[in-house]
């Protein structure tokens, strides 16, 4: 029994899914006899470019087209000579009939005038003049003689030179197709001398859309959430769904949607669920359960930090969008998208996103697979519950973080509503890049300020990599009048870091990590010791050398 992707592979364009543009040009092409002597297909993996290259060989060379039908629908007549065959396609404009001995040939791969080129295994030059001297024979049955040369981008530079003259000047009986999944590998040279075809990757919902169609004619009874999981596993492939598809059939009819996840190696998105609701309600305190559990369950790291990112990219695209997405979901699922977009915050999900890419590339580094994942669950829910600590402080007492210097607060009498308002709309709002003046900044101590300075250093240096250098360099010094004051040890450096941009950079950090808002000022350190220390090293050197100091 043929696998499904094979058993399933176009015949015809009329069978080519989602890429409507390229085949409505390729048939006009074919109809109207002015059909390209090189084309370059490019696209990800499994969207149909060798597929339709097959096609367009059989469309040229097929000997069931009614040229009279296919030119008077283009109101051209056809060229002397050809003969009026009936069709046997649906589609009778430039398409292929599927029927005649040519198309049967081809679908078999045993038509002597079409010639595919694995360019993976055959890179060098010397391929390539072989296929060259091959290419002056005329065809032996059909119009045209065919070269299909899949992933093309793995040619070698004498290679691809060795191709160069031929492609932009053929003879009138060759067509060479090219196909890659890398056209940034491609040299210039050869995409200016062809017709860029660019295929795109399928939708999840297109995917499903088709796999139901094929489960239909398999008899293949599985759920929705079986099809779901395959389209999205898929990556927008059609032959990827289809040996996902074919591997889960080997299970049975009837398959569990546990069953189906544990046999592709593919973590239950409920496990992700379960991970960002802990994040969300801060419970940092419930991380490491939730991470030997996953080990308990049989469940790869590195796959479930693959997964979970993704699911986090979802949530993303659906808070930005405000839900106007078409990712292949169940109902359960949609309401926790729409559960989750009212708990976080467009900032929230980058911060997370930024937290388990960070824990992705750090799994093949760390000695246990777990650590990595657990430092950025347990980061990304402190983060959380600092976070709402501030607001549920902010909203009991919003007085709380202003700094009275220690003495004590003062009767303040309670405006009216009228009152309030206008101060509201008076008052100007202060941004975190501006400077912070003593009267607003909270309570820091030099200890405190210490202990969250490597911290500072290190976000800054993320940022700007000069700076946090500059930082690194510099001694924390004290705390004094709402500022953290650094020692520099050239003026150059103190303007560097007191300019706006650059404090601006600083403060923002601080008050990320700290929560609190507090400026930033450098001062220069003094060079008395060092010169009196070198003016009497210069004495010493002296009398040893009976030498005399003159100022």
């Amino acid at each position: 029994m043929p696998v499904l992707y094979r058993k399933y592979r176009p015949q015809t364009f009329l069978q080519v899914l989602n890429q409507k543009p390229i085949i409505q040009t390729l048939k006009n092409q074919v109809a109207g006899g002015s059909v390209a002597h090189a084309y370059l297909f490019t696209g990800s993996r499994g969207v149909g470019k060798t597929s339709v290259a097959r096609i367009l060989a059989k469309a040229v060379n097929c000997q069931g087209i009614e040229p009279s039908l296919s030119f008077a629908a283009l109101k051209t007549s056809p060229p002397e000579g050809e003969k009026n065959i009936v069709r046997a396609s649906p589609d009778a404009l430039g398409d292929a009939c599927g029927q005649c001995s040519v198309c049967k040939q081809i679908e078999q791969g045993n038509f002597i005038d079409l010639v595919e080129v694995d360019a993976a295994s055959n890179t060098g030059v010397d391929n390539i003049r072989e296929l060259i001297e091959y290419v002056k024979f005329s065809p032996t049955i059909g119009k045209y003689k065919v070269f299909i040369i899949d992933e093309v981008h793995m040619l070698s530079k004498g290679a691809f030179n060795a191709l160069l003259k031929t492609l932009e000047e053929p003879p009138r009986h060759a067509i060479f197709i090219l196909a890659t999944t890398e056209i940034n590998k491609v040299p210039a040279t050869i995409v200016s001398r062809t017709q860029r075809f660019d295929f795109k990757a399928l939708s999840a919902a297109d995917l499903l859309g088709h796999l139901q169609k094929i489960s239909q004619a398999e008899g293949l009874k599985f759920t929705p959430d079986i099809l779901n999981l395959v389209a999205q596993n898929a990556e927008g492939s059609v032959r990827d769904a289809l040996s996902l598809l074919d591997k889960i059939s080997t299970l049975g009819n009837e398959v569990s949607l546990a069953e189906g996840q544990q046999l592709l190696g593919i973590t239950d998105i409920g496990m992700c669920e379960n991970l960002l609701n802990l994040i969300a309600a801060g419970q940092a305190g419930q991380m490491p359960e939730f991470f030997s559990g996953l080990a308990e369950k049989g469940l790869d790291y590195l796959i479930f930090n693959r997964d979970f990112l993704e699911y986090l990219r979802k949530n993303l695209i659906y808070k930005i969008t405000e839900g106007k997405v078409d990712f292949a979901l169940a109902e359960e699922r949609w309401q926790k998208l729409k559960a989750f977009s009212q708990k976080f915050q467009v900032q929230d999900l980058i911060f997370t996103i930024r937290l388990f890419l960070k824990s992705f590339k750090d799994l093949n580094l760390s000695p246990s697979p777990e650590i990595p994942l657990l430092l950025a669950g347990i980061e990304a829910a402190v983060k959380r519950a600092e976070s709402g600590d501030r607001k549920s402080k902010a909203t009991e007492n919003p007085a709380a973080d202003i700094d009275t210097g220690g003495s004590p607060p003062a009767q303040v009498k309670q405006p009216s509503v009228q009152t309030e308002e206008m101060e509201v709309q008076e008052t100007p709002r202060i941004s975190s890049s501006q400077e912070i003046s003593p009267a607003q900044a909270p309570v820091l101590d030099l200890a405190e300020a210490e202990n969250l300075w490597p911290k500072v250093v290190a976000k800054v240096k993320e940022i700007n990599g000069p700076l946090g250098s500059m930082l690194k360099n510099c001694r924390l010094d004290s705390v004094a009048e709402g500022k953290i004051v650094v020692a520099v040890k050239f003026v150059f450096d103190k303007h560097s870091l007191e300019n706006a941009k650059n404090s601006s950079l600083i403060v923002s950090v601080i008050e990320e990590i700290s929560g609190k808002k507090i400026g930033i000022s450098a001062q220069v350190i003094r060079q008395e010791v060092r010169e009196t220390a070198t003016a009497g090293n210069l004495s010493d050197a002296l009398k040893v050398f009976g030498g005399e100091l003159i100022e």
